[in-house]
Order: C-alpha cells, then structure tokens, then sequence
C-alpha cells in the first residue's frame, strides 16, 4: 500500500503540469466560482475534480495523491508523531471512563413510554440489523439473514471503489417502501473515501409545497459528498422506475459510519427532485 501511495504521489506532481496547461479558461472559470479561493476550518483549496468519483485511472491516481496530501497535513503536519501517539491514547483511556447513562439519562431526561415508542425502536433495530449484515457477509448471505430474496433488490452495486461506496436498493413490500442501503466502512478502498476529509462546498435545494425552492448553502465532506453523488447518479432512475410501479411507497435512505454520513447528504440531493422531495434518512453513528 506504502509502494502505491507514493507512486500515486511520484504520478501526481508529474502529471500535475502538464493537465494544468490542459485546462480551458472556462473551465478555471468554473473551478473559481464552485470553490472558494480560501476553504474554510484553515484547509487548502481543493480540487473540483475531487467532488466527483473518479472514472478513469488517472483521475483515480489525483484522487489518491490530493487524499495523501490532504491526510499528512491534518496528521504529521500538525503535530509531532509523540503527540499523535499521546493524544490517540489518552482519548481511547477517556472512552472507557463514559458511562452511557452519564450522556443520555441525565435529570433533565425523558423517559419515553408506550406501543409507539417500543414500534418505532424495534423498526429502527432492524435497519441497524440491515447495515450490520450489508456491511459484514457477502450478499446472498445478507438476503438471507434479513429475510429478502433476489425479488426485493432493485439495484445492487455491491463492490466498493474509491469515493464509491457499495450500496443496494430493496423493495420492502411489507412496509411499502423502498430502502436505499449504504454499507459502511469494509475496505481499503472505503477507508480511503473515508479519508478523503477536506471541507468542500455542498450547496442543495430545498423543495417546499407549490414548487418554491430554497437554497443551502454550506460545506460538507468531500469523500462523502463525492459518493453521495455518485450513488444519486445511479440510484435516481431506478427510485424513479419503482415509483411509477409503486406510487404509494416511501423512499428511505439508511447507512452506518462513513454510509451513514453518505447517506445523509444523498438524502439532500435526492429531495432535489419533487418525485423524491419526500426520502427520509436513517443513520446510524454516521
């Protein structure tokens, strides 16, 4: 992996004159206005290209080498490796100490009670079962420990990639909705999306009643914007085709971890859309 990544750098910087002289006025035009020449929390200026899955191997290989960069200067670039050592550990000592009542059952806390409550828990469980089981067994195992079959997938990518996290489409017909699935970190190419943590742009819209829009403007993370739109770019016509054979159904969104996080961003740029302006998103420790 050492021998890879510091090709990927050597390609980089090799490579990086010559597609700089390569890139059109409007295209520099385009970088300026989609991102700040200052990005925020003290990052540097990071690449558009970065906000979109790579396609090829080369784009494959910026990827890696602006993911190397970006690491380093939050780590060995901050700190000495003394500290990082030290603050790693005092950290996971500190973990143990927190009980979970201390965060969540504090005097001021409201014990909820009744069927609705005790319904809503066991739905919820049984999507944290669904990510558990997509995250750790291969997919026809997952179908079978969650009780669906090759009838439910609407859609299945089931192989990561960098800056594309795999993910599934489910028609739960008992429920009557459609449950988009983003599993979570499993490989070393979801950890690497994972890293892939410079704060860029992502501005969205919301729809509201009579079609009136109202525009987001914000930052988030740049793997998982990255993936979100990737897997909205596969997904959209899919929900779209189910849909039209299910009008009646909801539109879920669920992950776990860097899902979790993917999701809940995918959820904004699916609501886009008036047909999926209602998806609603489930995630959990995203």
């Amino acid at each position: 992996m050492a021998t890879a990544a510091g090709a990927a750098a050597l390609l980089y910087y090799t490579l990086n004159r010559k597609l700089k002289s390569n890139i059109s006025d409007e295209d520099e035009y385009e970088n300026e206005r989609l991102v700040p020449s200052t990005a925020p929390l003290g990052s540097e200026r990071i690449s558009t290209r970065l906000v979109q899955a790579p396609a090829t191997w080369l784009e494959t290989i910026l990827t890696l080498s602006e993911t190397l960069k970006f690491t380093y200067s939050e780590t060995l670039g901050k700190w000495p490796i003394g500290d990082l050592a030290f603050g790693i550990s005092f950290l996971l000592k500190n973990q143990g100490n927190v009980h979970f009542s201390d965060i969540f059952g504090g005097d001021d806390s409201l014990q909820l009670k009744g069927a609705d409550i005790i319904s809503e828990l066991e739905y919820l469980l049984r999507l944290l079962t669904l990510c558990w089981h997509f995250s750790k067994k291969p997919f026809p195992l997952f179908l079978e420990e969650t009780g669906y079959s090759e009838e439910n997938v609407l859609l299945q990518e089931p192989k990561a990639g960098i800056l594309k996290p795999a993910f599934t489409i489910l028609a739960d017909h008992g429920e009557k909705c459609l449950i988009l699935l983003i599993r979570g970190t499993h490989s070393i190419k979801d950890t690497l999306t994972a890293v892939t943590g410079a704060v860029v742009p992502f501005h969205h819209s919301v729809v509201n009643e009579g079609g009136v829009s109202d525009v987001i403007l914000g930052y988030a993370h740049c793997g998982m914007v990255a993936a979100a739109r990737w897997i909205a770019k596969l997904a959209t016509p899919c929900l779209l085709k189910a849909l039209e054979q299910y009008p009646d159904y909801n539109v879920k969104i669920v992950g776990h971890s860097l899902g979790g996080g993917t999701a809940a961003l995918l959820t904004y740029v699916l609501r886009e859309r008036k047909e999926l302006s209602t998806a609603t998103c489930v995630t959990f420790a995203p």
